[in-house]
């Protein structure tokens, strides 16, 4: 028999037993309890593998379905998810639909479609790809957000660059132009308020959420809810009416200013050529005590602890300096 003919009957074989196997272990996985396998899922969490064992089979489809937290970042390529189980009868709103497609992707408004038919779900992690500021290099750029129902306060740094007592931690590109600076506060708009109307319809569409964060993958920023404060926005949006809900109401005024060098007591960090901002819904008086909050803190590493203690040192002692954005 020639070699070839040999390595085929081999690859046969090798075919032979893994379908034998295949069989073996599905019928052994067939014979759990659904509680045994809803505990396997359970450890899974990321969204992209739970679709997957969704697509098994029409069992599968019911008890996946039943995981109570999940995680998943985008882009996701979503797999093509049979007529069996459809997922047209959860589509969200036509109008949020076209924001989520137009911001982050067709991958993204699909895996959020089979996202929001996890009505059991308590604890939700999504992670955006960051959208660029292409006029400026923006790995710098961090925000925080005072919110609730609506957005009331948006507090934006960017620094050029960023010292710790070891010397260079990290650097910008050096372009401190002020025609690209000032297209920042557009952008952290944008980002703020495409999260925050998608961190409602969660809200909305997932009712036994117990705690749900937004973020990005250059950490940027994040929109978290837990405790008494997702209790509150879960009223809001359960009574309002419809009309309301979609009712998009984005802070309209800015001050900001420019900050050669900042040095932090705390943290031993120096920041310098610093572009400092706060947008503010008109009329709205709340304090930045929300800067310190442990929903934001409980997530904060060492370089996001430099920009709290930054945006609190500006605020106390050079908020006299900063001049509403024209």
């Amino acid at each position: 028999m020639s070699t070839p003919s040999i390595f085929c009957l081999k690859k046969l074989r090798n075919l032979e037993k893994s379908r034998e196997g295949y069989a073996n272990d599905w019928s052994s996985i067939s014979r759990l309890p659904d509680e045994i396998i809803l505990q396997i899922l359970n450890r899974l969490i990321d969204l992209k593998t739970l679709c997957f064992c969704y697509l098994v089979s029409r069992r599968f489809s019911s008890i996946v379905l039943e995981v109570d937290a999940i995680s998943f970042a985008s882009p996701l390529s979503n797999p093509r998810i049979s007529n069996k189980n459809t997922v047209s009868d959860v589509a969200p709103s036509s109008s949020f639909a076209r924001i989520i497609s137009s911001l982050y992707g067709e991958s993204f408004l699909s895996a959020y479609r089979f996202l929001i038919k996890f009505k059991g779900v308590k604890s939700l992690c999504i992670e955006l790809l960051s959208s660029g500021l292409r006029a400026v290099d923006n790995r710098l750029l961090k925000w925080k957000v005072k919110f609730g129902n609506r957005i009331e306060s948006i507090i934006f740094l960017f620094p050029n660059s960023i010292s710790d007592n070891d010397g260079l931690y990290l650097n910008g590109n050096g372009d401190e132009d002020e025609n690209k600076r000032r297209r920042i506060p557009y952008q952290c708009l944008k980002d703020v308020t495409a999260r925050h109307m998608m961190m409602l319809y969660l809200v909305k569409d997932l009712p036994l959420l117990e705690e749900v964060s937004v973020t990005d993958s250059r950490g940027r920023g994040r929109l978290s809810l837990s405790g008494k404060k997702l209790s509150g926005v879960k009223e809001w949006v359960h009574s309002t009416s419809e009309t309301v809900f979609n009712r998009v109401e984005v802070p309209d005024i800015v001050n900001n200013c420019y900050i050669p060098v900042l040095k932090l007591p705390v943290s031993g960090y120096v920041m310098k050529g610093i572009y400092f901002g706060v947008i503010e819904m008109n009329g709205f008086q709340g304090g930045n005590d929300f800067l310190m909050n442990s929903e934001n803190g409980g997530f904060e590493d060492k370089e996001e602890a430099a920009y709290t203690e930054a945006m609190m040192e500006i605020l106390e002692k050079h908020k006299g300096i900063m001049h509403r954005f024209m």
